[in-house]
């Protein structure tokens, strides 16, 4: 699952647990019991009525649906509605699915319900709509039988479908609201709005019935919130920011831990000569891959890191992590060498440098790193002038193609390098369905071309050779500016059994108590 993290949530929006149980009271019982998880911002409506693809959306929905199949911690595919699928020829992938499984309203689950999602996700605009681009059909074979075909060998199809929640049919075509339904271990029971959020254990859950019995997740979005409240024992797991790693680590009664998302945070730009989003002159300097190298030359990542996060997180040199399938170990990050930079600012006719707004986050702890960039770059003479904004304002500025320098972040949900060639290196192509989250028109022909090879080319030896040749075909282009790769830091009580998702997502079923 995508995607889209600001940089100013650092580690958040990817995956801000605070808890606050009611387990005090009753954590002598070691069996059921209710936590609060609090987390920075809500989500951007539910499945299959979702605004945004962003992780926190699908994070939150998650807990309510069930997909075909999962990923573990390790990024491997599992069984979850679908209990097994064989490919019967290159274009056709056939799933068994579960039986005895029941929508949270007690309506079975069966072979109509999947083909009904996919085809709303397709035929309607959908957040989720580009996952799906490669499926032509589903046909039933029987009610526990599909067969998903697709236009051309799709040799990530499961990948996308960890995204795709199974919605019920017939539970859809009745209501007027937009309440979700699914199949998953929780039940959502009430939704206010920039609040919180409460779900209940669905004991008819056909993977077992969870240990946590009731959740609500509340908004607590500063960090400090979270930490005070976690030595106070007024919550029992929470994510904090690197400032406040030593106070949780010597807080009583308190265990962390650390886990390592496939993110990577960067800077982006706007690419085009003319008619860009820049707004300081009529020509845009960034549109110059000299300057784009320059920007880079200048930043000292590992000053960044050890001053500004406190250490906690590693230097970025592409666009996935080595979590992900398609990294290239061959690829290595420009030095930090202000001569360079200065260099390529005086071969591009920008020595005196020029202004430039760079949008980012507004969450307070990421000021430092940001204020700490823009001294960076004062150095080779470009005025950076930040433009923090709340999540939700950024990721509608960049939606709309309105930004000439940004700071975000992005999870490989895949975990498979190919998504990023299809949402952000490939043309932007409406009517293909490409480039969705290419907020710069960057374009390569040679990338275009790669990104649509590696879309059909069933092994994974020689899709992964060509994945490699793609990103180190963008990388010289500077189609990103990668900057880090975040290590999040999660605080629990001491009495709760937990181990956080690579992936970053609020696994509540996989929460229980010692």
């Amino acid at each position: 699952m995508k995607k889209l993290i600001a940089i100013g949530l650092i580690f958040l929006i990817a995956s801000e647990l605070t808890g606050c149980l009611s387990f005090n009271e009753n954590k002598d019982s070691k069996k059921d019991y209710e936590i609060i998880i609090a987390i920075c911002s809500g989500p951007y409506g539910f499945h299959p009525w979702m605004d945004s693809y962003d992780v926190d959306t699908m994070s939150i929905n998650s807990n309510i649906f069930n997909s075909l199949v999962e990923f573990d911690n390790l990024f491997r595919i599992t069984p979850a509605l679908a209990e097994s699928w064989s490919n019967p020829n290159n274009l056709t992938w056939r799933f068994s699915l579960r039986k005895n499984v029941k929508f949270h309203n007690g309506y079975n689950f069966t072979a109509e319900d999947v083909k009904y999602t996919i085809d709303l996700i397709k035929n309607n605009i959908s957040a989720l709509k580009e996952i799906l681009s490669c499926v032509s059909e589903v046909v039933i074979i029987d009610d526990y039988t599909i067969d998903i075909i697709t236009y051309e060998p799709c040799p990530i199809l499961l990948n996308k479908l960890v995204d795709i929640f199974i919605v019920s049919k017939k539970y859809q075509e009745e209501i007027d609201n937009q309440w979700p339904n699914g199949t998953g271990p929780y039940i959502l029971l009430n939704y206010t709005e920039g609040e919180n959020i409460t779900l209940e254990r669905f004991d008819k859950y056909w993977n077992g019935k969870p240990a946590v019995k009731k959740v609500l997740l509340k908004i607590i979005q500063e960090s400090e919130d979270r930490k005070n409240a976690l030595i106070e024992e007024k919550i029992d797991i929470c994510y904090v920011h690197p400032d406040h790693y030593a106070d949780i680590f010597y807080a009583s009664g308190v265990e962390v831990t650390t886990v390592s998302p496939p993110t990577v945070f960067y800077i982006s730009f706007d690419f085009r000569g003319n008619g860009s989003s820049y707004k300081y002159a009529e020509k845009n300097p960034v549109a110059d891959v000299r300057v784009r190298k320059a920007i880079y030359h200048a930043i000292d990542i590992e000053f960044l890191i050890e001053e500004k996060l406190n250490g906690f997180g590693g230097p970025a040199s592409q666009f996935v992590s080595p979590l992900i399938f398609g990294y290239n170990p061959e690829i290595k990050r420009l030095s930090f060498d202000l001569n360079i930079a200065r260099n390529l600012m005086n071969e591009s006719g920008y020595k005196d440098g020029f202004k430039i707004d760079l949008d980012c986050s507004d969450d307070n702890t990421s000021q430092q790193f940001y204020l700490e960039l823009v001294r960076m770059l004062g150095e080779i003479n470009i005025d950076v002038q930040l433009n923090r904004l709340p999540a939700m304002e950024l990721f509608t500025k960049l939606y709309e193609k309105n930004s000439s320098f940004y700071i975000i972040g992005w999870l490989t949900g895949s975990a498979d390098g190919g998504e990023i060639f299809d949402f952000i290196l490939r043309s932007v192509d409406e009517k293909n369905n490409t480039g969705m989250y290419n907020y710069g028109y960057f374009s390569n022909k040679e990338v275009d071309k790669i990104g649509l090879q590696i879309g059909s080319i069933m092994n994974p030896q020689d899709r992964l050779d060509l994945m490699q040749e793609g990103f180190r075909i963008a990388m010289e282009d500077v189609a990103w500016i990668p900057l880090y790769i975040p290590q999040s830091i999660f605080g629990y009580r001491d009495y709760i059994d937990w181990i956080p998702y690579a992936g970053m997502g609020y696994n509540i079923e996989g929460i229980s108590c010692k």
